[in-house]
């Protein structure tokens, strides 16, 4: 089966969609300076695969792991990166959103370096 002339388009809208999964993979992208080729690499799929994936809505609530799974099971990602990579990106958006909170700038730079210990380092191809 071919990919439609129009995913690669969709895919690339669907970023400007804070609801869908596009939106925090380009968010996700632009973060970590990652191209398309190498986001697609850490979920272990194709990029056409990829674009897919962006035009899912964005796991979240009680049901999150739930739909981690069915994305994965569904598209043949990694579920345990997808699903890092969602939580790091919802606790960096819940730091960026406390930028007037009383946590002092040192201490959001310390969360922000925590967050980023925990993350494996990734394999250089």
């Amino acid at each position: 089966m071919t990919n439609p002339d129009w995913l690669e388009a969709a895919a690339e809208r669907s970023a400007q969609v804070p609801e869908m999964l596009g939106s925090v993979f380009a968010w996700y992208r632009d973060l970590e300076g990652l191209s398309v080729e190498a986001l697609a690499r850490k979920l272990g799929c194709t990029v056409e695969t990829l674009h897919w994936v962006c035009l899912c809505r964005k796991p979240e609530g009680t049901a999150f792991s739930e739909h981690v799974n069915q994305i994965a099971e569904r598209f043949g990602v990694n579920a345990f990166e997808l699903s890092g990579l969602l939580l790091d990106m919802e606790l960096s958006a819940g730091l960026i959103a406390q930028q007037d909170s009383p946590v002092e700038p040192e201490e959001r730079a310390m969360l922000l370096a925590a967050r980023d210990r925990t993350r494996p380092p990734e394999k250089k191809p």
